[in-house]
């Protein structure tokens, strides 16, 4: 038995996770799978919030997607100081092709184009 929200595996007879107080199930679904098909990439960033961000946002819309360059990030000597290893270059988020519409348009309103926004790019000298 396993517990559905933090993958706690328990023996026979209990049907309770105690930690996050939801019923067992027999066994966990599958991981996350790539999309598949041909990717575009839809966002690179070296900011790790932002990457959090749209991760979240693409999980909710149900919008498979595959993160490139991420695990490249602590391979050097400095790691991700201030956010990600300049070295190691941003992080991609890519989806297919078919999905490609959709996630463009769940980023355009939820991550605003600063140059499109005058408040935003108006910087005090």
């Amino acid at each position: 038995m396993y517990c559905p929200e933090c993958s706690g595996e328990y023996r026979e007879g209990f049907t309770h996770c105690a930690d996050c107080d939801v019923d067992l199930v027999e066994s966990l679904p599958s991981p996350e799978e790539a999309p598949a098909g041909e990717l575009v990439t839809v966002l690179e960033t070296s900011d790790p919030g932002e990457l959090a961000f749209v991760e979240s946002l693409l999980r909710s819309a149900g919008i498979p997607f595959s993160t490139k360059g991420d695990h490249l990030q602590s391979l050097f000597a400095l790691g991700a100081i201030g956010g990600y290893n300049a070295v190691a270059g941003p992080v991609s988020i890519q989806v297919s092709e078919e999905h490609a519409e959709a996630a463009a348009q769940i980023l355009e309103e939820a991550v605003p184009d600063e140059s499109e926004d005058p408040d935003l790019a108006a910087a005090p000298e």
